[in-house]
């Protein structure tokens, strides 16, 4: 395990911790006309906050665990100290109910990259807790303008309220479909754009086993 003080020394740009604490809620998923479905969630929103940041920056999160079970936050894609890594058990223990953990490490490389749990990853995530992470590129690309999609699915029942986890035929086939697709945590589905404009589209596959189709017409 190689511990921070061990590491090479960078240009650390963050200010103070950022606070990112795991709940239980409601959002409206389904549109305005329906009822509110009961989620986990990051900040009281889905998906939680964009965390955006430097390369070289400091990543300085102090995390609250408010869930009914522990929980733990995996950064997907980043190479951070193994104690940093958000796989309970082996990298650290899980953050239990009423408790906080800080994640502190350096960003080293740029591009586009998510967070999430990794204690029973597939309900958790399933459930709603993911959000973007993005380390921008230290000579910006030319582009007019930046869109990031998170895509995911859930799967509801009449009442627009996430069908139970934990079945045999999800649990044998590597994850559930579910029958609402969602692009950052809304209905939409599609993204206007303007002739000849140059856009960097950033792109997140949140769901817990769907593949995506995406069409560029």
């Amino acid at each position: 395990t190689v511990g921070l003080a061990e590491m090479p020394a960078f240009a650390a740009r963050a200010a103070s911790p950022f606070s990112l604490t795991a709940a239980t809620g409601v959002v409206d998923l389904t549109g305005s006309q329906g009822p509110e479905t009961a989620v986990w969630f990051y900040n009281d929103r889905i998906p939680g906050p964009e965390l955006r940041f430097k390369t070289g920056d400091m990543l300085d999160i102090a995390f609250t665990n408010q869930l009914p079970d522990p929980t733990t936050v995996h950064w997907h894609g980043l190479r951070p100290p193994v104690g940093m890594d958000g796989v309970p058990y082996t990298s650290q223990p899980p953050v239990a109910t009423g408790e906080g953990f800080t994640y502190r490490f350096p960003l080293t490389e740029s591009g586009t990259y998510w967070y999430h749990p990794h204690f029973e990853g597939s309900q958790q995530v399933g459930r709603g807790l993911r959000g973007v992470l993005i380390i921008e590129d230290e000579e910006p690309l030319d582009v007019d303008r930046e869109v990031t999609w998170l895509l995911d699915d859930w799967r509801m029942d009449n009442s627009a309220q996430l069908a139970p986890f934990g079945g045999m035929h999800d649990a044998s086939h590597a994850g559930r479909i579910g029958n609402v697709v969602s692009v950052n945590g809304s209905l939409q589905t599609g993204e206007p754009v303007r002739a000849g404009e140059r856009i960097r589209l950033r792109l997140i596959n949140g769901a817990n086993a769907r593949l995506f189709a995406l069409e560029f017409p």
